[in-house]
């Protein structure tokens, strides 16, 4: 396969850049046509100019970016190691895009994040209802019924973000780290296991919810702490290393 017949695709998040190489034209789910991925600080985005600049120029470049136009700035001067590359598409939610029909009363409102995470997990759950997690610097919880409607979704802080605020909040409470436990013992393992349960407790509150007339309900559980929620949530779900991403193949591959 020649090197340059691949898609870039970039998830830029509020914290972290991530990226793939995908093999174009190839079907099947994103994690199997994944060439090669990294991720890194938003700081950190020149650094990629120098490993891109070996590389052929991709077919097709898609990017979420939800970061602002500074770091979209930053991003297109590492995209300049290849001046015969397409000019990248930044992704802007749709009404309707590769299966799934945006419930929002402004479509493009919607985070790119959370659209492409909803069509990656549309098209991983072949056409079944589906509740997507996607937990990062915020955690979003939204619902995708089996006929790919997006009817709405719920964004909370994420559990750094819960923890950084009472440190920042409070006067006595200190900012260390802790670790999860069922009877913590004392105030820092307090803080950590409260905000998991506060996570866990607004994933199970809304599967629940829906499970009621779907009861064919998948979850799915991406992000970079959703490892740490996993183990606290008592219900049936699926890790995905990034459903960002598998969307944004998914788009790529469309032509959308």
């Amino acid at each position: 396969m020649p090197q340059s017949h691949y898609h870039l695709l970039i998830d830029i998040g509020n914290t972290f850049v991530k990226w793939g190489r995908y093999r174009a034209g190839a079907p099947g789910a994103a994690a199997g046509n994944c060439l090669d991925s990294g991720h890194l600080l938003l700081a950190e985005i020149p650094e990629l100019a120098a490993g891109w600049r070996r590389l052929r120029a991709p077919a097709r470049i898609v990017i979420s970016n939800v970061a602002g136009t500074r770091v979209r700035a930053s991003m297109l001067r590492c995209l300049e190691v290849w001046p015969d590359a397409p000019a990248p598409q930044w992704l802007v939610s749709a009404a309707e895009q590769c299966g799934v029909t945006n419930g929002y009363r402004n479509p493009a409102q919607l985070g790119s994040d959370r659209w492409a995470a909803m069509i990656g997990a549309r098209a991983l759950v072949d056409g079944r209802p589906v509740l997507v997690v996607v937990c990062g610097t915020a955690t979003t919880i939204d619902f995708v019924n089996a006929a790919g409607l997006f009817s709405g979704g719920v964004i909370l802080p994420g559990v750094g973000l819960m923890i950084r605020s009472l440190h920042e909040g409070t006067a006595a409470l200190p900012d260390a780290d802790g670790q999860y436990a069922d009877h913590p013992t004392q105030t820092v393992d307090a803080i950590v296991s409260g905000c998991q349960h506060a996570q866990a407790g607004a994933v199970e509150r809304l599967f629940q919810l829906h499970h009621r007339n779907y009861p064919e309900l998948t979850c799915l559980l991406s992000g970079g702490a959703a490892k740490a929620l996993a183990p606290r949530l008592a219900m049936p779900f699926q890790l995905h290393e990034n459903l960002v991403l598998e969307g944004l193949h998914r788009i790529a591959q469309s032509g959308a």
